[in-house]
Order: C-alpha cells, then structure tokens, then sequence
C-alpha cells in the first residue's frame, strides 16, 4: 500500500511539472513572443530590480507590497506610501502582489505613451474592473475598445456647453455647504462637507432631484440609505483594487446589500427617464414642466437600454461626486499652508464683485485655472489606474 501511495504521489509531481512546462512553453510562444516584439519595436530597457521589492520571496508571492498597502490605506498614506516607494526605486518599478505582476511608474514619458500617444494599445486592468464593475456596471470608466467608444458617443452631446453651463444647479447647494462651516472659529472637517454637496449637486444634475445631504432639515430616508450604500461599496471597491488576485474573495454579503440599494435607488430614476422617452416619442413634445437640465432624460433620449442608463450615470456620478469632492479638499489643504496663494485667488474673486458668477467668468479667472491645474500635477485621481497593454 506504502508503495502504490508513492507512486500515486509520484505521477501526480509529474503530471505537475509537465502541465506547468506546457503552460510555459505557451506562454513563451504567445504573450512572450509579443511583449518581446513590443520590447524590440520601441527599444524597451529592462526594469531596474531593487532588494526593497525584488528580493525572494517577495518576488515570487508578494505578501510583503500587499500588507504594507493595506496598513498604509488604513493609515490613509497610501498616495504617500507609493511615492517613497518610487523615490526609493525609481520612476519605474516592478513587484508582484499575489503573483501578480506590478508596474509602476511615474516617467513622464510611459504616461504619455499609455495615455495619449499608443493609447489603443492599452486597455484597463482586469482586477479594475472586476472590482468596480459589480457597482457602476459597463460604463464609460469601466469599458475599453468599442464598447468605450459606444459610451463616449453615448455621453459626449450632453456636455455640450449650453448644457453644463447653468450655474444656478450648484449655486443653492454651495449656499448650503457655507451655511454648514461654523463661524465660531471652531475646527471643521472640509473633505465630509465636500462630499455632501457634491453628493447633493451630482444627484440633482444628473437624476433631477437632490440628495439633500447639507439641508438641516428632514432628509429623505430613501436618500440617506442610498447615499451610505453608495459610500460603503465604493470603499469595498476601492479595498478590492488594491488587493490582488484575492478581490474574488472579498464580496461580503454587506457589500452585495449595498450595491443592491444602489442599483435599486437609481433604477426609480431609470425608470422616470424611460417614461419621459415614452411620451416624448408619443406626443412628439417635452411633457417636462420646466426646461432645467436633467442629465437623466438627455441620456433616455439617446438609448432605451435600462441597465445601460443606469451603468453611464453611476460612472459619470463617480466623476461629478467623488472626483470633484477630492479636488475641492486637496485644494483647500494646500490653500490652507499656502496664504500667498490664498490671497491672490481672494483679488482675482474679488473682480467678480460679488455677483453670481457665469460659466465664461469662471473660465476667464486664470490664476484659478492655475491653482486647479497646480492641484491636479499634484494630486491626481490616476495615481493607481495604470492600463494594461494589449497583449
């Protein structure tokens, strides 16, 4: 019996070994043969290997990159974490996280390469979507190739100028988040505050009616378990990114729960257009009473799709509510340590003269412009959605 267990154990070694040399051997003739073609084409160096991330056996498993971004998230330094890491490595690096292959890279030039110049080429990382898709679907931030072109098509008429430009949308909720600052020189978390309104100004420009979250008076409770819904999934998203191959394991019933509510809270909405559509198709006019903005039935006009609808608004929700909340407070952090900036952005408002500003004054205030773009070179929401390459 000892025998025959052996020369099970045996074969099994084996059969091992000889599946993983034909994986090789078809590696080596399919994805190799193109990386070395691409190698070739653009004379691509070697990347530089360190002993902080190459050393065994991190560079086979790497569990050591993996804890030190889960305690760096935690410790919310995680921008902070990668940059040292770059400093200390090089502009370009390499590590594995869970077998998993990882470049990063800060060169001016692969960014322009990846982005601009060979942007076909490359197409979103499959952990990216598998991680965020279960929330904002196949939208315009989570799709490559024909289908991001759809999307584009799809989205690109309703951001014409003379639609995004009626200030009047933000100007009630920018009242709100002042009213919510304290006046008795008392500390104040910025950053929740510029969640808030930005939550309240992207549901009302892009549904038609607002969350509500700055208004001291009684919220919706529909709106509230959407907005805590939408914040709790979209950490999970962003801790399920960061985490490798073991994303597969991290969708937690809550998580499931929430998204669910996500889903639900915008299909009412959804459903809102798609009736619009109906009777516009019908009755050849606008049934709207009013002739505000709504990104919703711009979009119902374009496409009947209801999953579609739903998935464009949550990616675009995703720009008009998180990434405009991120500038707003990176900028107050540096305004906050920079007075002589400060204080040159009060002249230049100043020569607004304390009128309502329109959309063309705002884009002619250049020292804005400068101070936004100067926020942008520093802290970029792109830090981590490097593309994959085509290969």
């Amino acid at each position: 019996m000892a025998y025959t267990t052996s020369i099970g154990s045996w074969e099994t070694f084996t059969g091992s070994l000889l599946l993983l040399a034909i994986y090789y051997l078809y590696w080596h003739r399919t994805t190799g043969a193109a990386r070395r073609a691409i190698i070739k084409k653009y004379g691509c160096q070697p990347i530089r290997n360190t002993p902080e991330l190459n050393s065994f056996p991190h560079n086979i498993i790497g569990l050591k990159i993996l804890r030190q971004n889960i305690r760096a998230a935690k410790e919310h330094k995680f921008l902070e974490t990668l940059h040292g890491r770059l400093l200390r490595n090089g502009n370009t690096s390499h590590h594995k996280i869970l077998f998993t292959d990882i470049i990063q890279t800060i060169e001016v030039e692969n960014i322009k390469t990846m982005l601009a110049l060979n942007f076909k080429e490359w197409c979103l990382p499959t952990r990216r979507k598998q991680a965020i898709g279960p929330l904002l679907g196949d939208g315009i931030f989570n799709t490559d190739g024909a289908q991001w072109q759809h999307s584009r098509d799809l989205l690109r008429p309703n951001f014409a100028r003379s639609q995004v430009g009626d200030m009047h949308i933000f100007e009630c909720h920018v009242a709100q988040l002042i009213k919510a600052i304290p006046r008795d020189g008392s500390t104040v978390d910025l950053q929740e505050l510029f969640f808030q309104m930005t939550m309240d100004t992207a549901t009302e420009f892009l549904f038609g009616e607002s969350t509500d979250c700055l208004t001291t008076g009684e919220k919706s409770p529909a709106h509230l378990r959407f907005a805590d819904a939408y914040n709790s999934s979209l950490i999970e998203c962003t801790y399920k990114l960061r985490s490798g191959l073991t994303h597969a394991w991290l969708r937690s019933k809550k998580f499931n729960r929430d998204v669910q509510e996500v889903h639900a809270f915008v299909d009412g909405f959804v459903q809102k257009g798609l009736e619009y559509r109906k009777i516009l198709d019908l009755e050849k006019e606008d049934p709207r009473a009013d002739d505000r903005y709504v990104f919703l039935y711009e979009l119902a006009k374009r496409t009947t799709d209801p999953v579609q609808i739903r998935s464009e608004l949550l990616n675009i929700f995703l720009a008009g509510r998180d990434t405009t909340a991120s500038l707003l407070a990176n900028v107050f952090f540096l305004l906050a340590r920079r007075p002589d900036v400060w204080s040159k952005l009060r002249t230049e408002i100043h020569t607004l003269g304390g009128q309502k500003p329109k959309f063309q004054q705002i884009k002619d205030l250049n020292y804005l412009k400068m101070v936004l773009n100067e926020r942008y070179a520093l802290f970029s929401e792109q830090t981590v959605l490097i593309p994959d390459l085509l290969v």
